[in-house]
Formats: structure tokens, sequence, C-alpha cells
């Protein structure tokens, strides 16, 4: 999917679409949002942060990964860090090396017939991004456990 089609979708399913999204970001103009994120339209362009104000409130980041796609990059979500306790660290090693083998599972399924589908590609990126997370979580509390 590509950026503009991201964007198109994200805006189409809000609850209350482009009518009530146009007003949560303050746009006076329902049609402007709508020409921003139709590909047809020359006139309108989505701004970075408009972009960005649509993510926010959609809660919605395919505009985000189809931006990362289209330049060989992923988008993984920050951890939020809770407070330290005996086994938080054990826990995201351990659900590290579970997702590990949710990717060999999948990689062994996904190369059976010798081809890759599109599909298959994303949902391997599913889970490589869900270990990126977990990574970066641990990365963080090992960092915090320092500073303490």
């Amino acid at each position: 999917m590509n950026i503009l089609d991201a964007a198109h979708h994200t805006v189409r399913k809000f609850p209350g679409g482009a009518s009530a999204l146009a007003a949560r970001m303050g746009m006076r103009s329902v049609a402007v949002l709508n020409s921003k994120v139709n590909q047809n339209t020359e006139t309108h362009h989505l701004t970075l942060l408009e972009a960005s104000a649509i993510m926010s409130i959609t809660g919605d980041y395919q505009i985000l990964q189809a931006l990362c796609a289209e330049h060989g990059k992923v988008a993984i979500n920050l951890p939020d860090i809770p407070e330290s306790r005996d086994t938080f660290l054990t826990d995201l090693v351990l659900s590290f090396g579970m997702g590990g083998g949710d990717i060999y599972a999948l990689f062994k399924e996904m190369m059976a017939d010798g081809r890759i589908t599109r599909g298959e590609a994303i949902d391997m990126s599913r889970v490589i991004n869900s270990l990126h997370e977990v990574l970066a979580e641990l990365n963080a509390q090992i960092n915090k456990s320092v500073e303490q």
C-alpha cells in the first residue's frame, strides 16, 4: 500500500469518516480533507503535520508504516517502561525467545512452496516488528536498571 492509499483508508475508517476527522483536526472544510487524501486530486496535498495529526487522532499508523515500507525501514512502538519487578527482564527475554520460535515456524511455512507471497511477507513483518518492540523494551529496561 502506498502512502496516499494509507492516508485515504485511515480517513475513511475513522468513526464518522472525513467529516468527524476534519472537525477534530480543526479543518473548516471536509471537502479539503477529502481532496488531500484523494490520489486523483492534484490541487490539494496532505502536509506532514496533517498526516501526523491524523495518526495521533485516529491511532492508526498505516501512513507511517507505508512511508517506512517505501524506504525499506520499519517503525516500532517504543515501550512503556513499567515499574521494575524482579522477573520483568526475565519475562522480556522469554518473550523474545518465544517470538523467535514464531519466526522459525512462519519461515518454514512461508518457504514450503518455494516462493514468498505478499501476504506471507506482511505476516513475517508483523512478527519481526513485534520482536523489535520486545528488544526495544528490553534495552530500555536494562538501561533503566543501570541508572538506579
